[in-house]
């Protein structure tokens, strides 16, 4: 079991070296989840006790925020830290929210973002540890500075669509590993003619305890 977390540790920081020659996106959009999770169900405990998946979950996460502007260059990535929770309502259907906010994009000054979104979630369990669910729903993002002599932010509403694995490690506590994307358009509250498109792409691993 120790060699398979090893695995899937080395996995998840060599994608994030790649950022750095220029092919991270594509490569972390079509081979992160898929590596992650093949990597979970190898690692997944044969536990002799069922999962308490009915009920209400709560949780904190971290992960790589990446924003891109589908109308200018601005293309950059972020740490992020969040908090989500919800109420699984049977095996399969589910209701979930979530808060996030990163750790900024540039360098030279200050530019961060955080979020708010609710959605619908429809899971499957492939055995008492593994579940994998599919979710999509709404995001409202909220762009700004803590920079002193910037005071600008930027707020939009749009979708969500995300997956992950979820690994119980005892009755009440799993381990998460999830994919999001999201579309919005950001407005400003100074600039009249301000129009932006940006898209958000995030992964991560979080913690959550069920009740």
């Amino acid at each position: 079991m120790l060699v398979f977390l090893r695995i899937a540790t080395d996995i998840w920081f060599d994608i994030g070296k790649l950022k750095h020659i220029g092919i991270a996106m594509k490569f972390n959009t079509l081979l992160t989840m898929p590596l992650l999770t093949a990597a979970i169900l190898l690692i997944a405990p044969t536990s002799a006790f069922a999962a308490k998946d009915l009920g209400f979950y709560l949780g904190g996460q971290a992960n790589n925020t990446s924003i891109e502007d589908n109308i200018g260059t601005f293309d950059e990535s972020a740490i992020g830290l969040g908090v989500y929770g919800g109420y699984n309502f049977n095996d399969s259907f589910g209701l979930e929210a979530s808060i996030f906010a990163t750790d900024s994009f540039v360098d030279e000054g200050d530019f961060r973002m955080a979020a708010l979104s609710i959605s619908p979630v429809v899971r499957h369990a492939f055995t008492d540890s593994v579940t994998v669910y599919l979710k999509a729903g709404l995001v409202i993002n909220n762009t700004y500075s803590d920079d002193d002599d910037n005071d600008e932010s930027y707020k939009g509403t749009g979708w969500l669509f995300g997956a992950g694995v979820d690994v119980t490690l005892t009755e009440s506590l799993a381990l998460r590993l999830f994919y999001e994307i999201n579309e919005t358009e950001p407005e400003s509250g100074e600039l009249d003619m301000y129009y932006a498109d940006i898209s958000l792409v995030q992964y991560g691993v979080g913690l959550h305890y069920r009740f």
